[in-house]
């Protein structure tokens, strides 16, 4: 091409620009009923006489205004329709840049006298790897944010802020199809309005881009929030105070801008109720940067070794502030991101019964008080660039500052009644940042490229203090009247992966992918452990402490094969690993062959059966490989052992899912079986409530073996649900040198029946009968059952009352049973289009001061009593704009 030509194509391609700038009209307008009332929700659709030009429409808002953007010179043939009323068609062509057009539509006063509707209306909706949920059949307008929503709704699950569906966590959750705080479901589903959303979208196997569907190895299991028509280019939100007898207290506000180039979400929160708290490790599982094309679990962040518990609360003073954005620049350039700061002063309570497994079980009664003061920031921001459709490059940044101070009182009682109190002074941060890019090379070719690199430091302050002797059969302590343990912590460390990856389209009946990578790890853990005097004078054990640098690098490989044959799909997978390891003095190189295979049979469109298959090895946490001692607690320590290398495991898992009669019923369940040999565990050297732990490496087989199943009835205005979850583990504990064999099962057996009385009325009643068994030298039993109703209405129009209510019988492990009931009570009034509205809000009206908790951890059993807040009585204002 010669330099006139392309003067002249660039002079075109100007004056087309220009040209197309300057086409656009503008019309806007007020439609209105014949009494010049204004109509909201009015749909109006300008249908172009000429063709290869887009049909524009628009939707009238409160004030019954519209806006429509149409090309100038253009013949539209105009429809503006209402329900109820008559509508207008007219053929308009437009001259001027800016053009108002008003309309009045007038009442349809003919009568039918009979109306027949061929349509089977679907509450819910299967359609390939996405179930939709039409929310008003199962709601009833008396939800306030989406936690209500998803409670009533068949075949989903809200526990503890983890949102399960067909037995699986959802682990990414959207709005209008964009991440909404990098997935958080326990900010959407305490936050988001209930009365926005129009749907909710399950999607299997989501991929953030379609380059991804055969890139990324991480399968997410995704919910999207589709809101209303009037809401995706709306801001909205509200604020809500409230306050209490007791100096009990409340602020929350929210607020939401959605539209089709950017959305702006913002969060706060302060109270004195543990009403929606954001501790350390909610934001740790908040941290980005995590590449798609890297397994996750190889990126774990483990700062949460400073999270405060978010569990029941004694007293609680909660504050936390966020902010979400996104800004499409162009259809290739989007920014993205969010900050989060949160503060917490917590109070936490409880008394337990702790027996000690061993060839003679050691019973303990201990009383906890602890007190927490922690705060945490967290900054993200993401640059995603697609320069064309077979083109896609991320960057992500990521930052997060934490510091806790931490005491306790610790009352323990086995033969003698001793006092010990704990204290920590921490802070730590990290640094993460990655690039990935995806490359559509051909038809038959995609390329993955992935880099991350993280920072992490940590530094804490520890001391253990009591007016009797503790530990003194693992440190060499002096004596003294009282006694302190100090131990200063220091933990830096460096991950830095690598991966490049093609999928190759060989043929239709296979598909071959290969990829390289390189993994590697630097970290430096230190610890100096002394006894303190009341001089403020020491004793350092320098000879215990530890200072131990550790490197492991992996070089790996990855090659498999995707086929299909009838309704049967297979992928093959191999993945030779070459591992050089560093630490403590030792060196030592592993060669490894990882197999994974997977087999999914189609038996309908949406009946599946899939089995997996994987052989993996995991190496160890950093702290498993130190030299020396670790206090860990004041009747803990850790000793390390660097000659330790990794274990080794099978894993196999079967998954069937029926969702063809989804608006009838639906059926899923899974079974999941892993041995795992090598393995590592801990080898416990007990003395009274006294224990260091040592891991080992043993090369005895560990099994787990766990079955879950949920199914689902749905009938018109009801649904019926039941689901049964079982675990079996099996592992060999060295206590006291001595081998001995645990067996623990543990399994949940539920039922929920959500009722539409009316269409104002619902009730949700549920049971729930969960249990341990631990059978070693003696069996331990624990159970509770469950009890719970959920009931809300509305009444003489305005008024909203909503109970939540529960009983608990529960049997420990020392064959004690316990009953709790714990209940709140909601009353609200708001007038219809009203801004303002105003409750009373009754927390724990029963007063009960403890709820019943039973674990099993190693060789410990606990049944533990947990002190809650009091009565809390709430006056709360709500201000919505």
């Amino acid at each position: 091409m010669n330099f006139k030509k392309l003067i002249v194509y660039y002079f075109l391609f100007f004056c087309a620009v220009t040209f197309t700038q300057n086409n656009r009209v503008i019309v806007g307008g007020v439609v209105t009923d014949s009494l010049q009332n204004p109509l909201q929700n009015v749909t109006l659709i300008a249908k172009p006489k000429q063709q290869n030009i887009k049909i524009k429409y628009a939707i009238t808002d409160t004030k019954g205004y519209y806006k429509l953007q149409l090309k100038k010179g253009v013949f539209y043939q105009l429809s503006i329709s209402h329900l109820g009323y008559n509508s207008i068609n007219k053929e308009v062509l437009l001259s001027e840049n800016n053009s108002t057009h008003n309309f009045k539509l007038n009442t349809k006063k003919e009568n039918l006298d009979e109306v027949v509707i061929n349509y089977k209306y679907q509450p819910i909706k299967k359609k390939k790897d996405t179930i939709t949920y039409n929310l008003k059949s199962f709601t009833n307008g008396n939800e306030f944010k989406m936690k209500d929503v998803l409670n009533k709704l068949p075949g989903i699950k809200v526990d503890k802020n983890a949102i399960k569906v067909q037995g699986k966590t959802v682990t990414k959750l959207l709005v209008e199809g964009k991440p909404f705080f990098n997935g958080s479901t326990k900010l959407a589903i305490e936050n988001i309005p209930a009365d926005v959303m129009d749907k909710i979208e399950i999607i299997s196997n989501y991929k953030e881009s379609e380059l991804l569907r055969n890139l990324a190895d991480n399968e997410d299991l995704a919910l999207n929030v589709v809101l209303k028509e009037d809401k995706k280019d709306f801001a909205f939100g509200d604020i809500e105070a409230g306050v209490g007898l007791d100096n009990f207290y409340s602020l929350h506000a929210t607020l939401f801008k959605y539209n089709p180039k950017s959305n702006i979400s913002f969060i706060g929160d302060i109270n004195s109720f543990n009403n929606s708290s954001l501790s350390f490790s909610d934001l740790s599982r908040l941290v980005g940067g995590s590449s798609n094309l890297f397994k996750r679990s190889a990126l774990s962040n483990t700062l949460s070794s400073f999270a405060s518990n978010n569990a029941e609360r004694f007293e609680s003073v909660t504050r936390f502030s966020a902010l979400n954005f996104q800004k499409e620049f162009s259809t290739k350039f989007t920014i993205s991101g969010y900050v989060i700061y949160s503060n917490n002063d917590i109070v936490n309570k409880s008394s337990s019964i702790r027996e000690y497994l061993g060839e003679e079980p050691i019973f303990e009664t201990r009383n906890d008080i602890g007190d927490t003061d922690n705060s945490a920031a967290l900054f993200n921001i993401k640059f995603d660039y697609n320069p064309s459709s077979s083109q896609k490059w991320i960057y992500n940044v990521n930052y997060i500052k934490n510091t806790t101070n931490y005491e306790k009182e610790s009352i323990s009682n086995l033969e003698n009644t001793n006092q010990f109190f704990t204290s920590v002074e921490g802070k730590s941060d990290s640094f993460s940042h990655n690039l990935e890019g995806y490359l559509k090379l051909n038809d038959k070719h995609t390329m993955g490229l992935a880099l991350h690199h993280s920072i992490t430091n940590s530094n804490s302050t520890d001391n253990w203090s009591s007016n009797t002797v503790f530990l003194e059969e693992f440190l060499p302590l002096t004596q003294t009247t009282n006694y302190q343990i100090n131990q200063i912590n220091d933990i830096n460390a460096q991950r830095f992966n690598i991966l490049l990856k093609d999928y190759w389209l060989a043929s239709r009946y296979f598909h071959l992918f290969y990829n390289i990578g390189f993994n590697y790890k630097n970290s430096k853990i230190r610890n100096d452990i002394s006894q303190v005097f009341q001089d403020n004078s020491r004793i350092d054990f320098s000879e215990l402490g530890n200072n131990n640098p550790l490197t492991l690098s992996d070089l790996n490989f990855g090659f498999g094969i995707k086929s299909k044959l009838g309704k049967f799909e297979f992928n093959l997978e191999a993945k030779p690993h070459y591992y050089r390891f560093k630490r403590a003095q030792i060196k030592d190189t592993n060669f490894f062959i990882e197999p994974k295979l997977n087999i999914n049979y189609k038996i309908e469109d949406d009946i599946d059966l899939d089995f997996d298959y994987t052989f993996t090895n995991r190496y160890l946490n950093d702290l498993n490989y130190l030299e020396n001692l670790k206090v860990t607690g004041f009747n803990s320590l850790l000793q390390g052992n660097p000659n330790l290398i990794d274990e080794r495991s099978h894993n196999f898992s079967l998954y069937y899912s029926d969702y063809e009669n989804i608006d009838d019923y639906f059926l899923d369940f899974s079974i999941d079986y892993s041995i795992n040999n090598p393995v590592k565990n801990n080898s416990i050297t007990q003395s009274g409530i006294y224990r260091l732990s040592t891991p080992v490496i043993l090369n005895l087989p560990e099994e787990n073996l766990s079955f879950n199943t949920n199914y689902g009835l749905i009938f018109s205005k009801s649904s019926l649900e039941f689901e049964v979850d079982l675990d079996w583990f099996k592992t060999n504990q060295v206590i006291n040198e001595d081998v001995s064999i645990i067996n623990s099962f543990e399994y949940l057996l539920s039922s929920k029946w959500l009722l539409k009385l009316t269409k104002n009325t619902q009730i949700n009643l549920k049971y729930k009968h969960s249990g341990y068994q631990v059978t070693s030298d003696e069996d331990s039993r624990s159970t509770e059952n469950t009890f719970s109703l959920n009931f809300d209405s509305k009444f003489l129009k305005n008024f909203i009352f909503k109970t939540d209510f529960s009983t608990h019988f529960v049997k420990n492990f020392s064959d004690n049973t316990l009953n709790y009931t714990l209940q709140n009570l909601y009353l609200g009034y708001a007038k219809p289009n009203s801004k303002f509205s105003y409750s009373l809000n009754f927390r724990n009206i029963y007063n009960n001061g403890v709820i019943t908790t039973n674990s099993f951890s190693s060789n410990l059993l606990i049944s533990n009593q947990v002190f809650t807040l009091p009565r809390v009585f709430l006056v709360e204002l709500k201000y919505k704009f």
